[in-house]
């Protein structure tokens, strides 16, 4: 196995884990203390590699006027995003909330359209109608009516569903402001500061409430949980950065979709939730995500 193609599968793994892993870490607990040591222990841990790739290399931080309004934009963005993410899952479901992140494919192709850098294509507009009716069927509960299980809107009065789809809309967001500097930037200095934000404005409310003490309880008490869902999620990241040297984003991204199931998985034999209605509507979230990434 070629070392981009072992690359790709611990992405798929990480991912897949880190879901689940968000929950168990703020489960019962406080989301804003939950999202601020999550991502503190993710940029931390890129910290020491960024300084060393500045200490190697004189030029690496030569061309930031030219990325850093950008990229704390789009922190800002993700900062929201990633504290609604946090609460929506320490509420939802996994199995229901997971496959639901498909939405921010079609939320990115839609920006795309609006800003003239895609057009509409039969693909993409199967895509749309594949995602579309996962969505749907997410809502199919074993001897629940099958007409009011199908109501479209059924969706945003499901726990967590509204901070899920805020969270895929963001990263639409954040990833179409990403891709206008994403050559100019060295990527770990640059996920390190769009990172950031979310940690210091959490640390900020915290502290501005007297709570900041929060976050050091949650790290005594579920330090395990903590760290091994921060190193699946921003090693999820490198091995993206991995993977992408020898395979396109076009086979990347789509395959990366398969965390979905591992997600769904885990979702019900950690947390005791029904999973048997939700593997069809997973399927078809994942299929719809690949035909709004396809490329042909």
């Amino acid at each position: 196995m070629s070392i981009a193609l072992l690359a790709l599968l611990l992405r798929i793994i990480g991912l897949g884990l880190e879901r689940p892993l968000v929950k168990a870490l703020g489960q019962g607990r406080g989301s804003i203390a939950a999202t601020t040591l999550y991502f503190g222990i993710g940029i931390g841990l890129l910290l020491p590699v960024v300084l060393w790739q500045a200490w190697q290399d004189p030029q690496y931080f030569a061309g930031i006027n030219g990325w850093i309004l950008p990229c704390l934009a789009s922190g800002l963005i993700y900062a929201l995003s990633f504290h609604t993410y946090v609460h929506a899952m320490s509420v939802g479901e996994v199995s229901y909330l997971t496959p639901l992140y498909a939405t921010a494919f079609l939320f990115l192709y839609l920006l795309d359209i609006v800003f003239g850098t895609a057009s509409f294509g039969l693909i993409p507009l199967a895509g749309i109608l594949v995602v579309m009716l996962g969505v749907v069927l997410l809502n199919l509960k074993p001897g629940a009516d099958w007409h009011r299980s199908l109501h479209p809107m059924l969706v945003l009065r499901q726990p967590g569903a509204w901070g899920m789809l805020v969270y895929a809309f963001g990263l639409a967001t954040g990833r179409l402001i990403d891709k206008s500097v994403a050559g100019q930037a060295p990527p770990l200095a640059y996920a390190f500061l769009d990172n950031l934000p979310a940690v210091l404005i959490g640390a900020l409310i915290l502290l501005w409430r007297g709570r900041l003490g929060e976050i050091a309880a949650l790290h005594r008490e579920r330090a395990g949980i903590a760290w091994i869902g921060a190193v699946s999620g921003m090693g999820a990241y490198v091995m993206l950065l991995v993977a992408l040297r020898d395979l396109k984003p076009s086979v990347v991204e789509p395959v990366t979709q398969l965390s979905v199931f591992i997600a769904v998985w885990l979702g019900g034999r950690w947390f005791g939730e029904r999973t048997h209605t939700r593997w069809l509507p997973s399927a078809l979230l994942v299929v719809g995500a690949v035909l709004l990434l396809w490329k042909g």
